[in-house]
């Protein structure tokens, strides 16, 4: 089940974890937590240690989700969409990079 709470930012940028999320995350004084954006006003909480890998992982989820919501408000829609963009993407650099040839 999800939790959802709603906690004040102090003027030192602190913010209380309430009861019930310290509790489904088994989360005591003294512990370190890892924050991380995935969106605009969204962040994900995890109780750490969390491993380098395990972070990078969540890391690139979190871009290839970012990058599907922009490929969409540019109107990629599937694969074949992708690759053209793509297409007039490398044609460009190549020229910007050659100039044309």
């Amino acid at each position: 089940m999800t939790t959802v709470a709603i906690s004040k930012v102090t003027s030192k940028g602190r913010i209380t974890l309430p009861r019930e999320i310290r509790e489904g995350l088994d989360v005591h004084e003294g512990e370190d937590l890892a924050l991380q954006e995935v969106a605009e006003g969204i962040v994900i909480l995890f109780k750490a240690p969390i491993t380098r890998q395990h972070l990078a992982e969540r890391l690139l989820d979190s871009l290839v989700v970012g990058i599907g919501q922009e490929a969409e408000k540019l109107g990629i829609r599937n694969e074949s969409d992708l690759d053209a963009l793509v297409k007039v993407l490398r044609k460009r650099s190549f020229e910007e990079r050659y100039g044309g040839r």
